[in-house]
C-alpha cells in the first residue's frame, strides 16, 4: 500500500505510542520526578508502574490491529464500490445501470469473508487467510466473546504487513490503467 495511504498513518502513530511506553518506562524506572507529575505513577511502585505500562502496551498493540483492519476494510469496500461504474456502462444500459447502483449500495452490507474471496483471482488463498485471521482476532478484539477461545493472536506489524500487501495487490490487480 502506499505510504501515503491511512494504514501507514495507523501504523506509524502506534510506533510512536510504543517509543512513548519505552521512555516512560525508563522515566519511572529513574523515578524521574518532574515528568512523573501529575501522572498515575506518582507514588506507584516499580512493578505496578511496569504492570500498568505492560497492559496499556498491550491495548495499544490490540487496538492498532482493530484500527488497522477497519482501515483495510473501508478500502477493500471503497475499491469495490468504484466496480460500480464497469458495471453501470454494461448493456443493456437502463438494467446495468440499476445493478450498478444496487452493488454500490449494498456491497457496505456484504460479509467482509465473502467480499474477500471475490479477489481470489488475484490474491493467493494463502494471503486471504492470512487477511480472514487478522479479522478474527479484530472481531476477538472488538467484541471479546468470553464463551469462545481467543485466535491465534496478530501483531500490528504483522497485521500492517499483511494488509498492505493484499491491498497493494488488490489495487495492482484490479484498477484500471489509464
Amino acid at each position: 500500500m502506499n505510504s501515503d495511504h491511512s494504514l501507514e498513518h495507523v501504523y506509524q502513530a502506534f510506533l510512536v505510542a510504543q517509543d512513548s511506553f519505552r521512555v516512560t518506562r525508563q522515566t519511572v524506572r529513574e523515578r524521574y520526578q518532574p515528568s512523573m507529575r501529575r501522572t498515575q505513577f506518582v507514588g506507584a511502585t516499580p512493578e505496578q508502574a511496569e504492570a500498568a505500562l505492560a497492559q496499556a502496551s498491550k491495548q495499544a498493540s490490540d487496538l492498532a490491529v482493530l484500527a488497522l483492519f477497519a482501515t483495510f476494510e473501508r478500502y477493500v469496500i471503497e475499491h469495490l464500490q468504484t466496480a460500480n461504474e464497469r458495471l453501470a456502462v454494461g448493456h443493456p444500459v437502463e438494467y446495468s445501470r440499476k445493478l450498478a447502483e444496487k452493488f454500490k449500495g449494498e456491497v457496505e452490507y456484504w460479509r467482509f469473508e465473502e467480499i474477500l474471496d471475490l479477489f481470489k483471482p488475484g490474491l493467493d488463498a494463502d494471503q486471504i487467510g492470512q487477511v480472514k485471521q487478522i479479522k478474527k482476532y479484530r472481531d476477538w478484539i472488538a467484541h471479546r466473546n468470553t464463551n469462545r477461545p481467543a485466535p491465534m493472536p496478530a501483531t500490528p506489524k504483522t497485521a500492517f504487513q499483511v494488509l498492505s500487501q493484499a491491498a497493494d495487490q488488490i489495487r495492482l490487480i484490479h484498477t484500471l490503467p489509464n
